[in-house]
């Protein structure tokens, strides 16, 4: 198999040479394309035997299509228990550019070991923020100072600005972000790793993969997808909408009057004080929701359990029950005015007020 990794070694680096040339602006994208299209032609290895081969390695590394938190930090604690920092070395080549006009940024800083990464960019005017960490964790935090802060121990790191949009990407590493008030949109994408936002005064896009997600004390409208990890968001203030993939969601402490969450293969927490307006869903299938009550509800609350779930006993103050079954609970509360929908697939429904203190508690993925 030797030979045949050599060849595919040689491929890798004709590719890389390519992609450079379109760095450096001597061919166009599309002259790229045809020149990677040729190579990929030229290979003499058949498409079975590299499909074979990519399948070993894939084992040999103990990876699959999407880890959850645990599994990924299992493999990571085995696959480097005696690391050496070298073997990350040239990495970064294969890393694209993760945005198309790269004029502005800064090339990768290979480094051949961890180093701390120190940077301030200057803000201006209202402004956004994306961010791309490939492997690690990150951490987002709003702080009083007019310039935007870069701190972290990393292998490769770019960063630019141009106009009113701030992109930072890392390989590797761990990064910290202090982001002043002027940002007004973070995006960010954690493709394996963890990811933490605190007192933001923003709207919040992200993407975690094998990782959980913790978002704290946010003054904007979060939008949040998590596959292979946990969902934690506490005191938010705009609108709430996560879709969450073999992981929990816990949603605690909001002033949100438009909650989404919707889960696959988890459980979802939602806990909610006096409400009398406003649009609040959760959908879970393949696991249970539960609904902490802190206050007085004055709803249209909807509850529909499909596919073998259950709605557990529950006793509320109904102004009119519509329609009571094994599979469905459909009633006025206090009046209306708020909407609550919970709906599961193969999971138990569970309601309760905060006085009661059996409600069942996350427990980690």
């Amino acid at each position: 198999m030797g030979k045949e990794r050599d060849k595919i070694m040689d491929k890798g680096e004709d590719r890389l040479s390519i992609l450079k040339k379109v760095e450096r602006g001597d061919i166009s994208i599309k002259d790229a394309e045809v020149e990677l299209a040729q190579i990929l032609e030229e290979s003499e290895i058949p498409a079975g035997q590299m499909e074979t081969m990519e399948q070993a390695e894939a084992e040999e590394l103990g990876e699959i299509d999407v880890l959850t938190r645990r599994e990924r930090m299992l493999i990571l604690n085995e696959r480097f228990q005696n690391w050496n920092p070298q073997i990350m070395v040239g990495m970064a080549d294969s890393w694209q550019w993760p945005w198309p006009d790269k004029s502005w940024q800064w090339m990768w800083q290979n480094f051949g070991y961890p180093v701390y990464v120190g940077h301030s960019i200057d803000v201006t005017q209202e402004s956004e923020l994306q961010v791309v960490l490939y492997q690690g964790d990150l951490f987002i935090r709003g702080w009083d100072e007019p310039a935007l802060k870069i701190n972290g121990a990393a292998f490769d790191l770019r960063a630019g600005q141009d106009k009113n949009t701030i992109r930072v990407a890392i390989s590797t590493g761990q990064l910290q972000i202090w982001i002043p008030s002027n940002i007004t949109r973070v995006e960010a994408r954690v493709m394996s790793g963890d990811a933490w936002l605190r007192n933001i005064c923003a709207d919040i896009d992200t993407y975690c993969e094998s990782g959980d997600l913790v978002c704290e004390r946010i003054k904007g409208n979060i939008k949040a997808r998590v596959n292979g990890g946990d969902v934690r968001i506490i005191g938010i203030e705009g609108a709430i909408d996560t879709d969450v993939t073999r992981g929990n969601s816990d949603v605690r402490n909001v002033s949100s009057a438009n909650v989404s969450l919707k889960s696959t293969e988890g459980d979802i927490w939602l806990s909610l004080d006096s409400v009398n307006s406003g649009e609040f869903r959760c959908d879970n299938s393949g696991g249970d929701v539960n609904l902490l009550i802190n206050g007085e509800l004055a709803c249209e609350l909807l509850v529909e359990a499909t596919e073998g779930g259950r709605i557990l006993p529950v006793m509320l103050p109904w102004q009119r029950l519509l329609e009571r079954s094994e599979s469905k609970l459909h009633g006025i509360l206090m009046g209306g005015g708020a909407s609550i929908s919970l709906i599961v697939r193969g999971g138990k429904v569970y309601i309760q007020e905060s006085w009661m203190n059996v409600f069942p508690t996350p427990s980690p993925s």
